[in-house]
């Protein structure tokens, strides 16, 4: 609200009426997660006080009741929507509960290479990792390991996850033909490639570095249901060029020390999971999710209303302690 209110003060020049004086309407799904802390923890509070404050200045309120997730009226689904909305307010009841604890299960064949949502970006990169490691084995491929173009300081962070970075770039991906992978910036948003974008290895163009390593020059994504049809002259439709971007990153180091190092990658990740953060606005047909010390009921909303359907919807662990 802060950021909102002081760039259209700016903009508009007029620095004593919130918002520049503008009549505003606001709208979205407010029991999602709140924004990412990204700043100094004193300036960051300040604020979000002023945000607060200019929140209490919203004077009519209109809550939309039709559910544009969970179009389905089975009785699950009925129960789905139910715990969903009494979840949004923390306040689930233990039919809730006890309707979200039959939805667990491992080993499900439709659910398979499904993204997971989680909560935790390590658990993200671990279920990544594994998931890369397994998609190979089933489709008889070898994952190829593409490296940066780094001196020797920065070798030694090839093999850090990619949460080890404040920009989650990895330091190493590994790829093979038809794996799920999710775009992790905004490139080109009227083609699609936009940051949480889906998608498959469709192909990739690589070169040896100066170590001998792959190093990846351009990445072609086969897009998973983009906003409109994508089509690039000699290429197949739907299938986008990724190339690699430089840009400075803060490497996590041990005993809580950090460096600033340039890192250029093609900014994909695997999609074998995801964190609640990015599965936001998002509905999927099949949803998997891992409330394991979810950190928050916004966080366990987010992850539980990506579902189209109860059907579609299987918890992997942590119903129980996470409601």
């Amino acid at each position: 609200m802060h950021k909102i209110s002081s760039k259209l003060c700016h903009i508009l020049g007029v620095k004593h009426k919130p918002f520049g004086g503008l009549n505003m309407i606001f709208a979205g799904d407010f029991a999602q997660l709140p924004p990412i802390q990204g700043e100094n923890a004193s300036l960051y509070g300040r604020k979000i006080a002023i945000g607060k404050s200019l929140w209490h200045q919203v004077t009519t309120v209109v809550i939309l009741w039709e559910n544009m997730h969970q179009r389905q009226q089975s009785p699950d689904d009925a129960e789905l929507q139910m715990a969903l909305e009494n979840l949004r307010y923390n306040a689930c009841t233990q039919k809730d509960i006890a309707f979200l604890e039959s939805r667990a299960s491992v080993s499900d064949d439709v659910f398979q290479n499904v993204s997971v949502i989680t909560s935790w970006n390590v658990h993200k990169d671990e279920a990544n990792r594994l998931g890369s490691i397994c998609f190979a084995n089933e489709t008889s491929q070898t994952l190829t390991d593409f490296y940066l173009e780094d001196n020797e300081f920065q070798c030694a962070f090839w093999d850090q996850p990619p949460s080890n970075t404040d920009l989650k770039i990895p330091g190493k991906l590994s790829l093979c033909v038809s794996m799920p992978i999710m775009i992790q910036r905004n490139s080109a948003t009227e083609l699609g490639m936009t940051k949480g974008q889906e998608g498959t290895v469709y192909a990739w163009q690589s070169c040896k570095g100066s170590r001998g390593q792959h190093v990846l020059d351009t990445l072609f994504v086969l897009l998973q249901n983009p906003p409109s049809p994508v089509q690039f002259d000699g290429l197949p439709l739907n299938v986008v060029p990724i190339v690699p971007l430089k840009a400075r990153v803060c490497v996590n180091l041990p005993g809580n020390k950090h460096t600033m190092i340039t890192r250029e990658q093609v900014k994909v990740l695997p999609n074998f999971a995801m964190t609640d953060y990015a599965a936001q606005g998002k509905t999927h047909p099949f949803n998997v999710v891992d409330l394991y010390k979810c950190k928050s009921h916004q966080s366990l909303y987010t992850c539980l209303s990506r579902s189209a359907s109860a059907a579609g919807m299987i918890i992997l662990q942590g119903a129980s302690g996470a409601l």
